[in-house]
Order: C-alpha cells, then sequence, then structure tokens
C-alpha cells in the first residue's frame, strides 16, 4: 500500500499541466496541495509549531491586548476590542463570552502608565515575543533561513502593533455601517446597490477574515511572498475557520459531560483546543500558500531530506547555470528565493547550494541591491570544479579509509579520471547555452 501510495505521489507530480485543460489542472493543483500539506501533519511538523504557538499566546494574551487597549482608547475605539476577541471566541458559545469579559477585564485593570519604564518595556517585550514566534513558524513553513534583523523587528512589529488595530476597528466599522438596518433599507430602493450591500453585509465578515489572513502571509514571512499566494492561502484559511468554528461549536454543545468531569477547568481545555485549532488553521493556510508559490517544492524537499548527492549536483550546476546567464547578460544580483522560484526549486535546497557555493568562491553575496551574483569568469571556471565542490565531504571520518592497492580504490580512481576526461573544457559558459569555441 505504502509504495502504490508513493507512486501514485510520484505520478501527480510528474503530470504535465500544459497539455490538460482548464479543470483537470485545477483538480491536479489542488490535490498536489491537499497531499503536500497532509504529509506535513505525518511529520508533526504543523502540529508541533501550533502547539509552541499555543504556549506562546498563552503568555502574551493579556500584555498584547493592554498594549492594544492603550493605543485604541487613544482613539477612542478602546471598546472595539470586546467584539473582535468575542467573535474569534464565538465556537465557544456562552464559555467564549465569559472567556472574552475576564480576559477583557484583565487587559483593562492593567494600567501601562502605573508600571514605570522597565514593566512596560517588559509588557512590550511580551506582546512582541508572540508576533516574534508568529514569524519564526511562518518563516519555517517557506524555508527562511535568516529573520528579520532586530532593527527591522522593532520597526515592523511596532507597525503591526500600532496600526493594525486601527486598521481592523476601521473595517469593523465600515462593515458594521453596512449591516445597519436603517442603511440598508435607503439603499435598497437602488436596484444594483442594494443587491451589492446585501452580498456585503453577509459576506462581509468573511471578506474581512480572509483580507486579515492574506495580509499576515504576505508580510509576516521575511521572504517575498506573491500577492496571489498570499490570498490562495488567506481564502483557504478563512474557510477552514468558518468550517472548524461550526464543528466546534457543535462539539461544545454536546460537551456537557466533559463539565461533570474537569468541572471549573473545563472552559479553560475548551479555550486551549479552540486556540490550538486557530493557530493550526493559521499554519495550513501558510503552507498552502507556500505550495502555490512553489508547485514544484514539495517533490524537491523529500529528495532533498533524502541527502541525494544526485540533486545536489543537479542542483548546483542549475543554480551555476542561472546566475552565469545573468552575469552575460549584465543583470545584477539577484535573491535567492526569487532564484529558487525561477529555478522551480525548494528554498533549502537553493540556499544550501549558494552557500556551498559562495564558500567555495564561485559566487558573492551582495548588499545594495540584496542578493548573489557570480564573482569568478565563466570562461576559465570549470563545471569539473563545481561539481567536485559538491562532492567535497568536510566531515572527518566520513569516508572509509581505503588503502591505495585495494580493487575498490582503483575503480573509484577509474570513475574519476572518466568524468574529468568527459567535462575536459566545459566550463560555466556552457551552462549558459553557448559553447567555448564560439568565444
Amino acid at each position: 500500500m505504502a509504495s502504490r501510495i508513493d507512486s501514485f505521489i510520484r505520478e501527480l507530480w510528474a503530470a504535465d499541466l500544459g497539455s490538460v485543460g482548464a479543470v483537470p489542472r485545477i483538480t491536479i493543483q489542488t490535490a498536489r496541495m491537499v497531499i503536500a500539506v497532509s504529509l506535513e501533519f505525518r511529520h508533526r511538523l504543523l502540529n508541533a509549531r501550533a502547539a509552541g504557538l499555543v504556549y506562546t499566546t498563552l503568555l502574551s494574551l493579556v500584555p498584547l491586548l493592554a498594549v492594544l487597549f492603550s493605543v485604541l482608547k487613544a482613539f477612542g475605539a478602546h471598546h472595539q476590542i470586546e467584539p473582535v476577541l468575542g467573535h474569534l471566541l464565538e465556537p465557544l458559545g456562552p464559555k467564549g463570552q465569559e472567556i472574552t469579559q475576564q480576559v477583557i477585564q484583565f487587559a483593562d485593570n492593567l494600567k501601562v502608565g502605573l508600571l514605570g519604564g522597565l514593566g512596560v518595556a517588559g509588557l512590550l517585550y511580551t506582546a512582541y515575543s508572540l508576533i516574534d514566534k508568529v514569524e519564526q513558524a511562518l518563516n519555517a513553513i517557506w524555508q527562511v533561513r535568516q529573520g528579520r534583523t532586530w532593527a527591522r523587528k522593532f520597526t515592523d512589529y511596532l507597525s503591526v502593533i500600532m496600526v493594525g488595530p486601527l486598521l481592523v476597528v476601521t473595517a469593523l466599522g465600515l462593515l458594521a455601517s453596512v449591516q445597519n438596518q436603517a442603511l440598508v433599507q435607503r439603499m435598497m430602493a437602488f436596484q444594483f446597490l442594494g443587491a451589492w450591500m446585501l452580498w456585503l453585509a453577509q459576506f462581509g465578515p468573511f471578506l474581512l477574515l480572509a483580507g486579515v489572513f492574506t495580509f499576515v502571509y504576505k508580510y509576516i514571512p521575511n521572504t517575498q511572498v506573491r500577492l496571489g499566494s498570499a490570498l490562495v492561502g488567506g481564502v483557504c484559511a478563512a474557510l477552514l475557520w468558518v468550517v472548524a468554528g461550526v464543528a466546534f461549536a457543535k462539539f461544545v454543545a454536546g460537551s456537557g459531560k466533559y463539565s461533570l468531569i474537569y468541572s471549573g477547568f473545563a472552559i479553560l481545555i475548551l479555550f486551549l483546543i479552540w486556540l490550538y485549532v486557530t493557530w493550526l488553521i493559521v499554519l495550513v493556510g501558510a503552507q498552502v500558500a507556500y505550495f502555490h508559490q512553489h508547485p514544484t517544492a514539495y517533490q524537491t524537499a523529500r529528495l532533498w531530506h533524502r541527502q541525494t548527492l544526485a540533486l545536489r549536483e543537479q542542483a548546483a550546476l542549475m543554480v551555476a547555470g542561472a546566475l552565469t546567464r545573468r552575469f552575460m547578460r549584465g543583470d545584477g544580483p539577484i535573491r535567492a528565493a526569487e532564484l529558487a522560484g525561477e529555478l522551480k526549486l525548494s528554498a533549502p535546497l537553493v540556499d544550501e547550494q549558494i552557500d556551498l557555493l559562495v564558500s567555495h568562491g564561485f559566487l558573492g553575496r551582495a548588499t545594495e541591491p540584496e542578493g548573489v551574483i557570480l564573482i569568478k569568469s565563466p570562461d576559465t571556471t570549470s563545471l569539473a570544479e563545481v561539481l567536485d565542490a559538491v562532492r567535497e565531504v568536510k566531515a572527518s571520518g566520513a569516508v572509509v579509509p581505503i588503502r591505495a592497492n585495494d580493487p575498490v580504490a582503483g575503480v573509484l580512481r577509474r570513475r574519476d579520471e572518466a568524468v574529468a576526461e568527459a567535462l575536459a573544457g566545459l566550463t560555466l559558459r556552457s551552462l549558459a547555452g553557448e559553447s567555448d569555441d564560439t568565444k
């Protein structure tokens, strides 16, 4: 059964989408994303990250709300926090309203002005840590090896804390205006506008939720995320949120026996479960966005995790070839994430080869503009040098010692001589599609 499933997955990713119609193409792409995201659960990656975010949320929720409460209070909009939090905990039923009131009461009783400088700094750091953990989780999904610098974290996170709540409150205010019965009645006099207003009033909360998820997937990861991919992930997360909310509400309605078992702790346990489901939905949406932007990343990631030398050799030559073509065109540096998308390879695989080629002096890193660029002449750099760099074993003791007169040593020596003879005269210019004889 396992071999059949593996064969089906290989055939699914080997399908040529250019030779099929629109409906089969969408079906295949959807099946690929569903399988790829599902296999992330097999490795327990999403589960572990969601559990970690639940723990961080418990520590940061009240301090974060206290900071947001203070920001919104300056604009007279602090009363909007309670309905937002109440909507997020709506699947918990009456218990959700109870938790909302308790959390808001804690945040309201926390007087920021009385904490002093050190207390305010600690409060801000606790609120900051939640956003930082979210970025780390999304960076891991997007295979980003380098997070934001401390300076960028300070400015970006401060913007999220200060501006984000105002945008959400403004959107909720507009949505409330649209849902106002008197306004709807006046707009109904205009046939087109009336139908549009009714549609917006009905689907407005879902659109707002999808917009929030899209914003998170677009701007939180420390990499270039296409708006279309972020939107696909945002809509998927919003749909999962709606479905999970309905299912969890039914679960809570039929969980009276748990109150008898856990007594006063039942509400806390239900809150923790819903918090875990919420973060799991956020991470699943991010994973969908990643696979939408990098549709072949799953296959290359599987090979990469298997430590396939052939894949590394191929990837190194593809990276070197792409940068050689850019060098010959006179183009500037390119970011690793953009190069991975261009080559349709997983970001970790491309990052690994870039690090390898940089350490051997083939590539260099530029800061303005940021990216990598070829620094060795494509006419004098042989392909054998690149492959030797990939095959070089740095770990001590990774090779079994062999005597010089051993038959195995002779076989390997003949292989290396044959490869060197086959690659003789081939340079990086060969990867650019131009023969060295035409120079």
